[in-house]
């Protein structure tokens, strides 16, 4: 990695820590400079603004829950299992390491949603991939039977429908209960998923 890279992305991860720590409104180019041990001149070098830098941020973490995710997706589990997980580790990524979160609980979600919407929407298309991935694994393994020209949008509804659970969960400081209800959620989109090959199966013995 080159020197200016080196540097680049070691004020990311320094202001990442500051922002974490003291939300969006609160951190200063100043402080991530001081706390960064460098010029505020070094600091403007790379990012013209605090609203670039965070953007910064929000994509070096988005990046990591990816990666996180994708391993757990290629894991040699079974669809439900791995569905399972996945949704588990991307609570649990969510709740600890993302800052466009940070600013939900501070309820300042919706005012600086825009910062983050371009790599939030990237976020979701790919998101989209991994699930369809999952379901394709139930499909081979005849855990689920789903029509190929269904695949898209039940995937995109899965996505959605996590998606919709994150303000809830995260606005929540109690997250002992988090794991037994992500499993029930998973477990009764799979048992209306085996219930289609259930109906086929009862509907071919009726018509032989």
């Amino acid at each position: 990695m080159k020197d200016k890279e080196k540097i680049r992305q070691y004020l990311i991860d320094i202001a990442e820590k500051i922002f974490s720590q003291l939300g969006f409104d609160r951190t200063t180019m100043d402080i991530i400079a001081r706390e960064a041990r460098k010029g505020k001149s070094t600091l403007y070098y790379y990012f013209k603004n605090k609203e670039q830098l965070f953007a910064a941020v929000v994509q070096k973490e988005a990046e990591y829950i990816l990666s996180e995710l994708l391993e757990i997706v290629n894991s040699p589990l079974d669809a439900r299992s791995t569905l399972k997980q996945y949704a588990n580790k991307r609570f649990q990524l969510a709740r600890d390491l993302l800052n466009y979160y940070h600013v939900i609980k501070n309820e300042d979600y919706y005012r600086y949603y825009p910062l983050v919407y371009k790599y939030r929407r990237k976020h979701d298309e790919y998101e989209v991939k991994l699930i369809k991935q999952i379901l394709i694994k139930g499909i081979e393994a005849r855990e689920i039977d789903i029509d190929e020209q269904n695949i898209q949008s039940i995937a995109v509804a899965i996505t959605a429908a996590m998606r919709g659970l994150e303000e809830p969960i995260l606005l929540d400081n109690n997250h002992s209960s988090l794991e037994e209800k992500i499993d029930t959620m998973v477990d009764i989109l799979f048992d209306g998923l085996t219930n289609i090959i259930r109906t086929k199966h009862k509907n071919s013995q009726k018509t032989n």
